[in-house]
């Protein structure tokens, strides 16, 4: 047997892979989990090997509301058919907040060609890195929230002026969504001031990795938040709300032991020529109102 074939070197290869992987036998249990998906998920090996691949520590869903996990669900039609799947999913980070994720399912088999188990690999849909270094020097100049990490006031409202202008010169639509939390002093009164530092950092991480590095996300009030969707029209926003809407409500927010509750009421509204700043938020905040007043956890968009 060659040096390459000694199954200890090619196990330390694996250990040591920037890509996320993990394997699962035939009874749901995580037997092994890598340096990738450590990194990734921010969950280290010895607190997820031997637990069930269907608890919900990774808290990953494919954009429902259903409570089966996507990993669990990749597992199981693995197991039942042998055949490969691919989906893009979002895992919950260990600090909380959603990170995209490209997911693959494969079917481990021994030498008869029985199914034994199944390997699950998994990368960022996002470059973290470059991610990283772009935040790191919007930070250096002053262009980012402390508390949410995401865009300033400022600097948001500099970008749809942006956005407007090049709008007038090409008219690819665009919309706007004024996001507040449901409940939010609710949240204050049972657990203090403290905690609405948890769910901006939280949420705000969330909701950036949930839109496209194309999109813009800021902060826009003390409790608002304010997300500019590039090349989307009245009719696409909805999907883009409802994905929002689910990744919030399926973000970790933990404070003192407990997880806070946390749902986002949101109103969006759709560039119009002629458009300014203070209109397109007249509209917006208005649909944000009614998303309110009907109970919030979800988007309203401003029908004229």
């Amino acid at each position: 047997m060659s040096r390459f074939d000694d199954p200890e070197i090619l196990r330390a290869v694996l250990e040591d892979l920037p890509t996320g992987v993990y394997l699962v036998g035939r009874d749901g249990k995580i037997l092994f989990w890598n340096y990738g998906a450590e990194r990734i998920t921010g969950h280290l090996r010895q607190d997820v090997v031997g637990h069930a691949c269907r608890e919900d520590f990774l808290g990953n869903s494919e954009g429902t509301d259903d409570q089966v996990s996507a990993a669990s669900a990749a597992l199981e039609a693995v197991l039942k058919d042998g055949k490969s799947t691919e989906s893009q999913v979002s895992f919950r980070h260990k600090s909380g907040h959603l990170v995209p994720v490209r997911l693959r399912a494969i079917a481990m088999r021994d030498q008869q060609g029985a199914i034994m188990g199944v390997a699950e690999c998994f990368d960022e849909l996002l470059d973290m890195g470059e991610w990283n270094r772009r935040h790191n020097k919007l930070a250096e100049y002053g262009c980012l929230d402390a508390a949410s990490g995401v865009l300033t006031h400022k600097m948001v409202e500099a970008r749809l002026r942006e956005c407007l202008a090049t709008y007038i010169e090409q008219p690819v639509p665009f919309c706007i969504v004024c996001i507040a939390f449901d409940h939010l002093e609710e949240v204050k009164a049972r657990y203090g001031a403290g905690a609405l530092a948890a769910v901006l950092r939280v949420a705000g991480q969330t909701l950036e990795s949930s839109l496209r590095p194309t999109d813009y996300l800021g902060r826009w009030q003390e409790n608002e938040f304010l997300a500019i969707v590039l090349e989307c029209n009245r009719e696409e926003i909805p999907r883009v709300g409802e994905r929002l809407r689910i990744a919030i409500s399926r973000a970790k927010i933990k404070w003192w032991g407990d997880s806070l509750p946390v749902t986002i009421a949101m109103g969006a509204t759709a560039v119009k020529p002629e458009d300014t700043p203070p209109e397109m938020m007249r509209r917006a905040e208005g649909a944000l109102c009614d998303s309110i007043s009907l109970g919030g956890n979800q988007m309203i968009v401003w029908n004229d």
